[in-house]
Protein backbone atom coordinates (compact mmCIF):
# COMPACT_ATOMS: atom_id res chain seq x y z
CA UNK A 1 0.00 0.00 0.00
CA UNK A 2 2.91 2.35 0.72
CA UNK A 3 4.23 1.70 -2.79
CA UNK A 4 0.79 2.39 -4.25
CA UNK A 5 0.53 5.65 -2.29
CA UNK A 6 3.87 6.74 -3.72
CA UNK A 7 2.74 5.90 -7.26
CA UNK A 8 -0.52 7.81 -6.82
CA UNK A 9 1.35 10.79 -5.40
CA UNK A 10 3.46 10.76 -8.58
CA UNK A 11 0.30 10.87 -10.70
CA UNK A 12 -0.55 7.21 -11.31
CA UNK A 13 -4.19 6.48 -12.15
CA UNK A 14 -3.72 2.75 -12.77
CA UNK A 15 -1.68 0.12 -10.92
CA UNK A 16 -0.27 -3.08 -12.42
CA UNK A 17 0.32 -6.15 -10.27
CA UNK A 18 2.76 -7.92 -12.58
CA UNK A 19 3.72 -10.93 -10.46
CA UNK A 20 2.10 -14.05 -12.00
CA UNK A 21 1.71 -15.46 -8.48
CA UNK A 22 -0.78 -12.71 -7.55
CA UNK A 23 -3.37 -15.33 -6.62
CA UNK A 24 -0.97 -17.78 -4.96
CA UNK A 25 -2.14 -16.08 -1.79
CA UNK A 26 -5.73 -15.16 -2.65
CA UNK A 27 -6.54 -13.90 0.84
CA UNK A 28 -3.62 -11.49 0.77
CA UNK A 29 -4.44 -10.35 -2.77
CA UNK A 30 -8.05 -9.68 -1.81
CA UNK A 31 -7.01 -7.79 1.35
CA UNK A 32 -4.66 -5.64 -0.71
CA UNK A 33 -7.28 -4.91 -3.37
CA UNK A 34 -9.84 -3.96 -0.73
CA UNK A 35 -7.40 -1.60 0.97
CA UNK A 36 -6.46 -0.05 -2.38
CA UNK A 37 -10.10 0.52 -3.31
CA UNK A 38 -11.02 1.92 0.11
CA UNK A 39 -8.24 4.51 -0.01
CA UNK A 40 -8.31 5.24 -3.76
CA UNK A 41 -11.81 4.39 -5.00
CA UNK A 42 -11.18 5.80 -8.51
CA UNK A 43 -7.88 3.96 -9.03
CA UNK A 44 -7.97 1.06 -11.50
CA UNK A 45 -5.62 -1.90 -11.59
CA UNK A 46 -4.79 -5.05 -13.49
CA UNK A 47 -3.21 -8.26 -12.32
CA UNK A 48 -1.38 -11.20 -13.81
CA UNK A 49 -2.43 -14.69 -12.81
CA UNK A 50 -2.37 -18.28 -13.98
CA UNK A 51 -5.27 -19.97 -15.74
CA UNK A 52 -5.42 -22.55 -12.97
CA UNK A 53 -5.72 -19.81 -10.35
CA UNK A 54 -8.61 -18.15 -12.19
CA UNK A 55 -10.38 -21.51 -12.15
CA UNK A 56 -9.61 -22.09 -8.47
CA UNK A 57 -10.63 -18.61 -7.34
CA UNK A 58 -13.42 -17.83 -9.79
CA UNK A 59 -15.65 -16.54 -7.00
CA UNK A 60 -13.23 -13.65 -6.40
CA UNK A 61 -13.34 -12.27 -9.95
CA UNK A 62 -16.55 -10.20 -9.61
CA UNK A 63 -15.23 -8.56 -6.44
CA UNK A 64 -11.90 -7.71 -8.07
CA UNK A 65 -13.87 -6.14 -10.93
CA UNK A 66 -16.02 -4.14 -8.52
CA UNK A 67 -12.90 -2.85 -6.76
CA UNK A 68 -11.39 -1.45 -9.95
CA UNK A 69 -9.77 -4.32 -11.83
CA UNK A 70 -9.96 -3.37 -15.51
CA UNK A 71 -8.31 -6.44 -17.09
CA UNK A 72 -6.39 -9.64 -16.35
CA UNK A 73 -3.17 -10.90 -17.95
CA UNK A 74 -2.82 -14.66 -18.13
CA UNK A 75 -0.31 -16.99 -19.81
CA UNK A 76 -2.43 -19.12 -22.13
CA UNK A 77 0.69 -20.00 -24.17
CA UNK A 78 -0.77 -22.56 -26.61
CA UNK A 79 -4.02 -24.13 -27.77
CA UNK A 80 -2.29 -27.52 -28.08
CA UNK A 81 -2.75 -29.73 -25.05
CA UNK A 82 0.41 -31.59 -26.05
CA UNK A 83 2.50 -28.42 -25.98
CA UNK A 84 0.90 -27.31 -22.71
CA UNK A 85 1.92 -30.63 -21.14
CA UNK A 86 5.47 -30.21 -22.44
CA UNK A 87 5.63 -26.79 -20.81
CA UNK A 88 4.05 -28.05 -17.56
CA UNK A 89 1.55 -25.21 -17.65
CA UNK A 90 -0.98 -26.85 -15.37
CA UNK A 91 -3.96 -26.12 -17.61
CA UNK A 92 -5.61 -27.39 -20.79
CA UNK A 93 -7.27 -25.88 -23.83
CA UNK A 94 -10.66 -26.59 -22.23
CA UNK A 95 -9.52 -24.76 -19.10
CA UNK A 96 -8.76 -21.70 -21.24
CA UNK A 97 -12.31 -21.67 -22.58
CA UNK A 98 -13.68 -22.00 -19.06
CA UNK A 99 -11.45 -19.11 -17.99
CA UNK A 100 -12.92 -16.93 -20.73
CA UNK A 101 -16.42 -17.78 -19.49
CA UNK A 102 -15.51 -16.90 -15.90
CA UNK A 103 -13.92 -13.59 -16.82
CA UNK A 104 -16.71 -12.64 -19.20
CA UNK A 105 -19.26 -13.22 -16.46
CA UNK A 106 -17.22 -10.94 -14.18
CA UNK A 107 -16.88 -8.36 -17.01
CA UNK A 108 -13.10 -8.65 -16.77
CA UNK A 109 -11.34 -8.56 -20.16
CA UNK A 110 -8.37 -10.87 -20.55
CA UNK A 111 -5.06 -10.17 -22.26
CA UNK A 112 -3.73 -13.67 -22.96
CA UNK A 113 -0.02 -14.13 -23.52
CA UNK A 114 1.31 -16.75 -25.94
CA UNK A 115 4.35 -18.88 -26.69
CA UNK A 116 3.65 -19.81 -30.32
CA UNK A 117 7.10 -21.09 -31.30
CA UNK A 118 8.49 -24.15 -29.56
CA UNK A 119 10.16 -27.26 -31.02
CA UNK A 120 6.89 -29.14 -30.48
CA UNK A 121 4.48 -26.62 -32.02
CA UNK A 122 3.50 -27.62 -35.56
CA UNK A 123 2.30 -25.31 -38.31
CA UNK A 124 -1.16 -26.82 -37.85
CA UNK A 125 -0.94 -25.94 -34.14
CA UNK A 126 -0.12 -22.35 -35.09
CA UNK A 127 -3.09 -22.14 -37.46
CA UNK A 128 -5.30 -23.62 -34.75
CA UNK A 129 -4.13 -20.94 -32.30
CA UNK A 130 -4.98 -18.19 -34.80
CA UNK A 131 -8.42 -19.68 -35.40
CA UNK A 132 -9.02 -20.00 -31.64
CA UNK A 133 -8.15 -16.33 -31.10
CA UNK A 134 -10.34 -15.14 -33.98
CA UNK A 135 -13.33 -17.31 -33.11
CA UNK A 136 -13.33 -15.96 -29.54
CA UNK A 137 -13.05 -12.31 -30.62
CA UNK A 138 -9.70 -11.86 -28.89
CA UNK A 139 -7.79 -10.23 -31.76
CA UNK A 140 -7.89 -6.79 -30.17
CA UNK A 141 -6.51 -8.30 -26.95
CA UNK A 142 -3.48 -9.98 -28.57
CA UNK A 143 -0.65 -7.68 -29.70
CA UNK A 144 1.03 -9.06 -32.81
CA UNK A 145 4.33 -9.41 -30.96
CA UNK A 146 2.68 -12.13 -28.86
CA UNK A 147 2.30 -14.19 -32.04
CA UNK A 148 6.06 -14.05 -32.70
CA UNK A 149 7.49 -15.19 -29.37
CA UNK A 150 10.01 -18.02 -29.49
CA UNK A 151 10.86 -20.37 -26.63
CA UNK A 152 13.94 -19.39 -24.64
CA UNK A 153 15.76 -22.20 -22.83
CA UNK A 154 18.04 -20.73 -20.16
CA UNK A 155 20.84 -22.63 -18.43
CA UNK A 156 19.61 -25.45 -16.17
CA UNK A 157 16.10 -25.31 -17.61
CA UNK A 158 14.07 -28.42 -16.81
CA UNK A 159 13.42 -28.71 -20.54
CA UNK A 160 17.07 -29.66 -21.06
CA UNK A 161 16.75 -32.74 -18.88
CA UNK A 162 13.32 -33.74 -20.15
CA UNK A 163 13.96 -33.49 -23.91
CA UNK A 164 15.71 -35.84 -26.36
CA UNK A 165 19.49 -35.34 -26.69
CA UNK A 166 20.36 -32.94 -29.47
CA UNK A 167 17.07 -31.02 -29.46
CA UNK A 168 18.72 -28.04 -27.81
CA UNK A 169 22.17 -26.90 -28.83
CA UNK A 170 24.89 -24.86 -27.17
CA UNK A 171 24.17 -21.93 -24.91
CA UNK A 172 24.12 -18.60 -26.74
CA UNK A 173 25.41 -16.11 -24.15
CA UNK A 174 24.01 -13.12 -26.03
CA UNK A 175 20.47 -14.54 -25.79
CA UNK A 176 21.03 -16.41 -22.50
CA UNK A 177 19.31 -19.37 -24.16
CA UNK A 178 20.25 -22.70 -25.68
CA UNK A 179 19.98 -22.65 -29.47
CA UNK A 180 17.35 -24.74 -31.23
CA UNK A 181 15.88 -25.14 -34.67
CA UNK A 182 12.40 -26.31 -35.45
CA UNK A 183 12.26 -29.69 -37.25
CA UNK A 184 9.92 -28.00 -39.77
CA UNK A 185 11.93 -25.16 -41.43
CA UNK A 186 8.67 -23.38 -42.24
CA UNK A 187 8.20 -22.63 -38.56
CA UNK A 188 11.53 -20.82 -38.25
CA UNK A 189 10.69 -18.85 -41.39
CA UNK A 190 7.25 -18.05 -40.04
CA UNK A 191 8.66 -16.83 -36.73
CA UNK A 192 11.11 -14.49 -38.48
CA UNK A 193 8.45 -13.08 -40.79
CA UNK A 194 5.83 -12.66 -38.07
CA UNK A 195 8.41 -10.68 -36.10
CA UNK A 196 8.74 -8.27 -39.04
CA UNK A 197 4.96 -7.87 -39.26
CA UNK A 198 4.72 -7.24 -35.52
CA UNK A 199 7.42 -4.59 -35.63
CA UNK A 200 5.68 -2.73 -38.44
CA UNK A 201 2.05 -2.96 -37.31
CA UNK A 202 2.07 -2.31 -33.59
CA UNK A 203 -0.63 0.36 -33.91
CA UNK A 204 -3.09 -1.76 -35.90
CA UNK A 205 -3.73 -5.17 -34.27
CA UNK A 206 -6.51 -6.30 -36.67
CA UNK A 207 -4.41 -5.57 -39.76
CA UNK A 208 -1.37 -7.26 -38.24
CA UNK A 209 -3.40 -10.30 -37.26
CA UNK A 210 -4.87 -10.58 -40.77
CA UNK A 211 -1.39 -10.31 -42.29
CA UNK A 212 -0.11 -13.06 -40.00
CA UNK A 213 -3.07 -15.25 -40.96
CA UNK A 214 -2.34 -14.80 -44.65
CA UNK A 215 1.32 -15.60 -44.11
CA UNK A 216 0.72 -18.70 -42.01
CA UNK A 217 -1.96 -20.13 -44.28
CA UNK A 218 0.22 -19.37 -47.28
CA UNK A 219 3.15 -21.31 -45.83
CA UNK A 220 0.77 -24.19 -45.18
CA UNK A 221 -0.58 -23.95 -48.76
CA UNK A 222 -4.08 -23.68 -47.38
CA UNK A 223 -6.76 -21.09 -48.19
CA UNK A 224 -8.13 -18.84 -45.51
CA UNK A 225 -11.55 -20.04 -44.30
CA UNK A 226 -14.16 -18.29 -46.44
CA UNK A 227 -16.26 -17.24 -43.45
CA UNK A 228 -13.32 -15.23 -42.09
CA UNK A 229 -13.03 -13.24 -45.29
CA UNK A 230 -16.76 -12.51 -45.20
CA UNK A 231 -16.52 -11.46 -41.58
CA UNK A 232 -13.66 -9.08 -42.34
CA UNK A 233 -15.51 -7.53 -45.26
CA UNK A 234 -18.58 -6.84 -43.10
CA UNK A 235 -16.40 -4.93 -40.66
Amino acid sequence: IADIRAQVAAGAEHITFGDPDFLNGPGHALKLARALHAEFPHLTFDFTTKVEHILQHRALMPEFRAMGASFVVSAFESTSDGVLRRLHKGHTRADMDETLTILEAARLPVQPTWLPFTPWTSLDDYLDMLAWIRERDLIAHVPAVQLSIRLLVPPNSALLANSPPGLFGALEPRNFSHAWRHPDPRMDELQARVTVIAEGSADNPPAAFAAIERLAYGLAHRPLPETWGARRSRH
